[in-house]
């Protein structure tokens, strides 16, 4: 990295730090300078100076860079399989051993971004509290956090195009949408299961006992030491023996690996140790 380059970040990582109380320390630089390059051709700006001044001067052009800092690739039933395994080996279970006793089957969406995963996990859960006869004793919520607001906004309007909605089965679909006008609204019965949270993973978790936490394709922007306080954060948010979800191309490393058991190695399943 060229010295310019190492200054112009360092100016952003301060700036961010004065007005919005966000540390990117811990993101990579190759991620960062990635997103600056991203807004630099969208916000008219000719080069990496003339975006640092904007960036600096604009409270709107600080927005969108957060966003552009914290909203990640996403869709709905993305590597497929992995939430077959999911809903079979996971959330089956779970909503399982709370039959009889009663309870909520606590689900959060780690980094949910504009909404695809989180609703993904709702109808997996709802499919699955289905299947378990609908016993009236047991609830099931799915929380979404996410960095940015303009992702949980768009989230939680949970209006999506007909490409964005391609990879849900056709009675899913059906069953779980509203279609308008080319588009498809998330229906009544996933947005009863749904909270919303605004939250920094590297902060302390505000929520506590969850049965099953999934973080995927989020972990690859941090440092190896914030990858590593994110990974305990998420422990620390887990029930005893709760489950934690990563992208197929993550993995626990060092330390905080001694702290999980591996169910599933192909689609990156783990169990929280006591």
């Amino acid at each position: 990295m060229e010295q310019s380059e190492a200054k112009l970040l360092e100016s952003i990582r301060l700036h961010l730090m004065k007005s919005r109380g966000l540390d990117i320390s811990g993101y990579s630089s190759t991620f960062v300078l990635r997103s600056v390059r991203k807004r630099l051709g969208r916000s008219g700006a000719k080069d990496l100076p003339d975006y640092a001044r904007l960036l600096l001067s604009s409270e709107e052009e600080t927005t969108q860079f957060v966003a552009a800092l914290s909203i990640n690739v996403t869709d709905f039933f993305r590597d497929g399989g992995a939430f077959e395994a999911l809903s079979e080996k996971v959330i089956r279970p779970v909503v399982r051993s709370k039959v009889g006793s009663g309870g909520i089957v606590r689900i959060w969406s780690a980094g949910c971004a504009t909404g695809q995963e989180l609703y993904t996990l709702t109808m997996c859960l709802d499919q699955e509290l289905r299947r378990a006869g609908n016993n009236e004793n047991i609830m099931g919520t799915v929380t979404g956090g996410d960095l940015s607001k303009t992702a949980l906004a768009f989230a939680r309007k949970g209006v999506y195009s007909k490409e964005q909605v391609k990879n849900v089965p056709l009675h899913m679909l059906m069953e779980y949408f509203v279609e308008n006008e080319g588009s498809y609204e998330v229906g009544e019965t996933l947005r009863r299961r749904v909270r919303f949270v605004n939250e920094n993973l590297l902060d302390e978790p505000r929520s506590r006992f969850f049965d099953v936490v999934v973080c995927r394709n989020v972990l690859i922007y941090f440092s190896r030491p914030m990858h590593d306080q994110v990974v305990m954060n998420l422990h620390r948010s887990l029930r005893p023996n709760g489950y934690l979800m990563l992208g197929r191309t993550e993995s626990l490393v060092g330390s905080p690996r001694l702290h999980y058991e591996l169910l599933d190695a192909e689609n990156r399943i783990f169990r929280k140790k006591e």
